[in-house]
């Protein structure tokens, strides 16, 4: 089995990965007339905005609930129950957010854009995994 400090130290990657994730594009769409729409944790960048662009940027803040689960992470080095209570959440926002990019490029594929997976989808999928494997194994340990 993995020792605590290996499980610890899978539990703080899973974190670093997806703090990375946190900062990088998570998804783009580029439509005609060279808008593309950038869409990070923390909101949404429109580029190149033509004047008869809906009003108001679009601002999805997927960071919230990734956030909460990063936080309970982290508690977890000191508490055996939160590395896995945030790592279980965090596969939960994760799945939501994996729905609503599904559900993002859909709508992309009406509007006729291009679509694209950016990094911090990807870090935020690994950082999910790495961070569920040291917790688990925090807790099996703790048994």
């Amino acid at each position: 089995m993995i020792g605590r400090p290996t499980a610890i130290a899978l539990i703080a990657v899973g974190v670093v990965l997806t703090a990375g994730a946190m900062v990088l594009p998570w998804y783009s769409t580029a439509y005609a007339g060279d808008v593309e729409v950038v869409v990070r944790a923390w909101g949404t960048q429109v580029v190149n905005k033509p004047g008869d662009w809906p009003a108001g940027e679009l601002s999805p803040w997927y960071g919230i609930p990734v956030a909460a689960t990063m936080a309970l992470l982290v508690a977890g080095v000191k508490v055996r129950w939160a590395a896995l209570a945030g790592a279980v959440a965090q596969a939960g926002a994760t799945a939501v957010v994996a729905a609503l990019v599904v559900s993002d490029r859909g709508h992309a594929a009406d509007q006729q854009g291009d679509f694209a997976l950016g990094y911090g989808l990807v870090f935020l999928v690994v950082g999910t995994v790495v961070a569920l494997v040291g917790a688990v194994a925090a807790q099996r340990e703790a048994a």
